[in-house]
């Protein structure tokens, strides 16, 4: 898939669960600077090992499980690196570890990774989304974050009523 789909449905999710917690009346889910960390760990495996083929991504290290196990410690510091608040970096830290596993499952899901590799040649996934859609997908993204940045001061002004 192309690396706005990769930077922008991590942030998607970070602001779905932030719209929540706002209309809910429990505050911020998250501290304000964590969208852009999140989408740009989102597009991290890419950034690594940038790759145009698929042959490049399934012999590309940052496209395994391997890399999401080394890459945990990483975001873990990461949050530890930012100012602390009043909402836990925790879950920064996690929130940037899934944005990888996200984008690894984007891949998967568009053409396979080999996701044991050197190990294993297995591949795992396919073409669930031929790459003719990919572009429809990242304007779909791109509309989705834009509503829900849009919707985020209603959220607040919800939560405030409760």
């Amino acid at each position: 898939m192309l690396i706005g789909t990769h930077t922008l449905l991590p942030v998607c999710l970070c602001l779905a669960v932030e719209n929540a917690t706002l209309a809910g009346g429990r505050g911020h889910a998250f501290p304000a600077w964590t969208l852009p960390v999140v989408g740009l760990f989102g597009a991290f495996p890419d950034l690594c090992t940038p790759h145009i083929s698929l042959e490049a991504r399934y012999t590309s290290w940052s496209h395994t499980v391997w890399f999401l196990l080394a890459f945990a410690p990483v975001c873990a510091m990461t949050a530890a690196v930012f100012p602390k608040g009043d909402i836990p970096r925790w879950r920064v830290g996690a929130a940037c570890w899934l944005a990888a596993a996200i984008h690894l499952a984007c891949d998967a899901a568009a053409g396979g990774i080999a996701w044991l590799y050197p190990w294993k040649p297995d591949i795992l996934g396919r073409y669930y989304i031929p790459p003719g859609q990919w572009f429809w997908w990242e304007a779909a993204f791109v509309l989705l974050t834009w509503t829900l940045l849009l919707l985020r001061p209603h959220a607040a002004a919800r939560g405030m009523r409760h």
